[in-house]
């Protein structure tokens, strides 16, 4: 079983959610958005969007959900967290960083 867990990127944590193929990330004090809800299904719909077309290049993640205080990603089954947690982890904070100006 996993548990919410804190990175070595500061603020943000992963959580389990009902789906093993997903976790959902969080940064406490800060927004991925300023408001609603993007979701993409694929690298070619992601294009346009700098997080989830970041989030897409890496292997094996197959879906993403971007709210303001929240992102979701999806992985393929064969794909284990262990292969793909680091990466995603950066590629949420160096967008934060960029978001924030840092």
């Amino acid at each position: 079983m996993r548990f919410w867990k804190k990175s070595s990127a500061p603020g943000l944590q992963s959580h389990p959610t009902p789906n093993p193929n997903s976790l959902k990330f969080t940064a406490p004090g800060q927004t991925f958005i300023d408001k609603g809800l993007l979701s993409f299904r694929s690298a070619e719909a992601a294009a346009a969007h700098p997080l989830a077309a970041a989030l897409f290049a890496i292997e094996g993640v197959c879906d993403v959900l971007i709210l303001p205080e929240f992102v979701t990603v999806t992985k393929r089954p064969d794909v284990p967290w262990e292969a793909i947690e680091a990466p995603v982890m950066e590629a949420l904070r160096a967008y934060l960083a960029e978001r924030s100006g840092s």
